[in-house]
């Protein structure tokens, strides 16, 4: 599913803690996979998700055939039991994942070989190989629930994953978030305690309504 551009715009305009503060305040957990290494670039996309085990014998799922099945805008998601092994994505694989135009790869495997698009992987932690064994369906992925469809937004900061249900409200609250944020700094900056600011009382909501409403 593509996403909005009016959201994309405005998930692109905050960073990753202002969009965990309110998904927490949303009442939403587990939402940002830890202890991944973030590779270059960002990526803002749809959850495509792959689940992987650990090899115990040749039976697997085509790995092939599940890359060809990636939508184009897809940050794909590979749960792979936090085994740290390394992902088998050799080079003719990884091209053809960029080639369908996913434009990001979240997973909590190694990865060994370098991939065409901006990627969050784990340490190689283990010797040994992993086997596809479901797409598309609710995954693990360095301690986060993510489900098809999530919107994924990945940055060097972080990895959070938004509800779609809920995506459009949080990006609003994070945005309004943001400038609130942004306001404070200023105040601080110009010499103002921190009592009343943090966190910001009635008077300085009031103020920052006032200052900062657009004509």
């Amino acid at each position: 599913m593509a996403i909005d551009p009016t959201l994309r715009d405005a998930l692109s305009a905050v960073t990753s803690a202002s969009l965990a503060r309110a998904l927490t305040r949303a009442g939403v957990k587990a939402f940002s996979p830890r202890g991944l290494l973030a590779g270059s670039g960002t990526a803002i996309g749809t959850a495509y998700t792959l689940r992987m085990i650990p090899a115990r014998d040749d039976a697997a799922g085509d790995l092939a055939a599940a890359i060809e099945a990636i939508p184009e805008g897809a940050v794909v998601v590979i749960d792979a039991a936090g085994s740290g092994l390394a992902l088998p994505f050799g080079a003719i694989l990884s091209a053809r994942l960029a080639q369908r135009g996913a434009v990001g790869l979240v997973t909590d495997a190694a990865l060994p070989e370098p991939v065409g698009l901006p990627h969050w992987s784990a340490p190689l932690g283990a010797i040994g190989a992993l086997a596809l064994v479901g797409t598309q369906q609710p995954v693990s992925c360095g301690g986060a629930a993510i489900h098809p469809g999530d919107i994924i937004v990945c940055t060097e900061a972080g990895i959070v994953a938004l509800p779609v249900a809920i995506a459009e409200r949080i990006a609003l609250e994070a945005v309004e978030q943001q400038r609130l944020d942004l306001w404070i700094q200023r105040e601080v900056e110009r010499g103002e305690s921190l009592a009343g600011l943090l966190p910001p009382d009635a008077a300085a909501l009031e103020r920052f309504q006032a200052e900062t409403k657009t004509a």
